[in-house]
């Protein structure tokens, strides 16, 4: 994420001066509609990494294909981002299988790289918790399905093939009842926070998790002294530079692009707790389940290996 400036789910956009949801091509404040970013007349091409990871693979002879579902596929952000890559959108969870089996077992003139993104697991911790017994049932129907619609067909069949699992974040329990709504509990916060070119604070950006504070510098200690007392015993106040300086967003130096994108305090609440910003049908933290904090719960993810 230090290279590519995309590092959460919302965050500030400098070509458009607000707060976009990167990955639905939106305004933060427009909620789940997609592509209202498009209102400003900027070539969605440059939001985005002008160099994709399938292109990289297309150039060293190795093809890619990609199986993501099909309520989001295509979309702005995936037509850009898979650039390189044959995409297979698939309505379920076993057509996504049957159509994996079914490229991994055709004959190949060249190396391959499949990718399938499964989300259900993901979508039912967010709505009912990571231990909600809808989530097992997820858990459950996904390994099953695999055995039976993937694995079964593709033992001996795929040639010298690496199967790798494994997830982009765990979740950890919240209540959406104690989340704490900044602009609610702090009287005084909006007057810390910078604002864009038309007078409209920039906020909220990071997630519910890691909520990122765009703050005016004469005013960053301040407000974190304010910050630190008020969210004493739910979370860490930290200046971004300082977790930049320990690598949290990688080892080499950031880009331009994700420094200009970043705000320069972050809030990282403790186990079960969330801080959010309050704006009714626009910004609300209604989940059970969330990620984006430092938890082992959040951080801790499955990496499996299996030559099929």
């Amino acid at each position: 994420m230090g290279q590519s400036g995309i590092y959460e789910w919302s965050y500030y956009e400098p070509l458009v001066d607000e707060i976009i949801s990167p990955l639905l091509f939106s305004f933060a404040g427009d909620k789940y509609s997609r592509d209202t970013v498009k209102r400003s007349g900027i070539p969605a091409t440059a939001f985005f990494p002008r160099q994709t990871f399938y292109e990289s693979l297309q150039a060293l002879g190795v093809s890619s294909h990609i199986l993501q579902y099909q309520a989001y596929t295509p979309s702005t952000y995936s037509d850009i981002v898979f650039r390189g890559a044959q995409v297979h959108p698939y309505r379920n969870l076993q057509d996504a299988l049957e159509r994996m089996t079914r490229l991994l077992t055709q004959p190949h003139s060249t190396p391959s790289y499949y990718f399938f993104y499964f989300d259900r697991i993901d979508v039912a911790s967010h709505h009912f918790g990571p231990y909600g017994r809808p989530t097992d049932e997820s858990i459950d129907t996904f390994f099953t399905m695999l055995e039976e619609h993937f694995f079964k067909g593709t033992r001996g069949k795929s040639g010298n093939t690496l199967f790798i699992m494994t997830a982009d974040h765990g979740q950890v329990e919240v209540n959406p009842k104690t989340t704490f709504y900044l602009n609610r509990q702090i009287a005084n916060i909006e007057h810390y926070l910078k604002t864009n070119k038309k007078g409209r604070i920039l906020v909220p950006a990071g997630s519910a998790r890691d909520m990122f504070l765009y703050v005016k510098e004469e005013y960053e200690q301040q407000a974190i002294d304010e910050l630190q007392s008020e969210l004493t015993g739910r979370a860490d106040v930290y200046r971004t530079q300082e977790l930049i300086e320990k690598h949290f967003f990688g080892q080499e130096t950031p880009s331009t692009t994700f420094l200009e994108r970043m705000g320069n305090i972050v809030l990282l609440p403790y186990k079960y707790e969330t801080i959010w910003w309050y704006e009714e049908g626009k910004f609300e933290m209604h989940f059970q389940g969330h990620h984006g904090g430092l938890t082992p719960e959040e951080m801790e993810i499955p990496f499996l290996l299996l030559p099929l």
